[in-house]
Parts: C-alpha cells; sequence; structure tokens
C-alpha cells in the first residue's frame, strides 16, 4: 500500500499528487517496462483519444501486474510518456477513475516526438509492490 509524504516547503496545485510514496521495508518490487494500448492481439486502441488510450495502458498494466498478484493499488511509482503534454486533461480524469483522489504513485510525465507506433499517444512504465 501507497504512504505519501508530501513536503510543505514544495507544492504542486494538483490534489493527489504524491511528492514522495513510502512502501514497507520487506516489499518485494516489480518493475514493469513501458506498455501502450494495444489488445492481447496487437490492435491499438482509442486512435486520437488520449482518455481511451490511457485507459487501456492501465488496464493493460493491470492485467501484467496481476502475473505477480499485484494490483494497480500496488503502484508506487509511473513514468508517462506522451506526444502532447497539453492534453493532460484527458489524461487526469482516468487517474482519478483508478486512484481516486489520492495518494498517487509517485510521478512523472514527459513530453516526447513520437512513439513506437505513431498512432500511439502514451506509454507508462509502473514500479509496484507485490504482497507477502
Amino acid at each position: 500500500m501507497r504512504t505519501a509524504i508530501n513536503s510543505g516547503d514544495y507544492h504542486v496545485p494538483l490534489d493527489g499528487f504524491s511528492q514522495i510514496v513510502l512502501t514497507a521495508p520487506s516489499d518485494q518490487m516489480a518493475y514493469v517496462s513501458g506498455l501502450t494500448a494495444r489488445t492481447k492481439d496487437g490492435t491499438i486502441v482509442g486512435v486520437g483519444d488520449m482518455g481511451a488510450q490511457t485507459r487501456q495502458v492501465l488496464e493493460n498494466i493491470s492485467t501484467v501486474l496481476s502475473a505477480v498478484q499485484s494490483t494497480l493499488d500496488d503502484v508506487v511509482q509511473i513514468r508517462s510518456y506522451v506526444t502532447d503534454i497539453s492534453r493532460w486533461d484527458e489524461i487526469e480524469p482516468v487517474w482519478r477513475e483508478y486512484w481516486g483522489d489520492g495518494p498517487w504513485p509517485a510521478s512523472t510525465m514527459v513530453q516526447v516526438s513520437q512513439l513506437f507506433d505513431p498512432q500511439l499517444l502514451i506509454e507508462i512504465d509502473v514500479v509496484a509492490t507485490v504482497p507477502g
């Protein structure tokens, strides 16, 4: 489970944002490679739709994490690579669907010129704890 720590000396005007996320000392960690908005057969979901692609990526991460009995609630760090960072307003509501108002995983988002396929708008990698 995530425990968020936020310094009063640094402010981010975004509800749910976590500056630091602590885990239990005994937690094993899972490092998940960057995943995109592809289905099991490789089809790209939500071409042109950042929100739909974000949702598919999080579903894919959830599926992959289940292989080690982890869930999105066990994610402690998320890195998002987007082709247009000005579309955050389409991503944020999807994050709130999955993580509510927080605490969110420690996060970084960067804009890139292109992902592997030009139809892809977002790629996300995560670090999660593994229960037990």
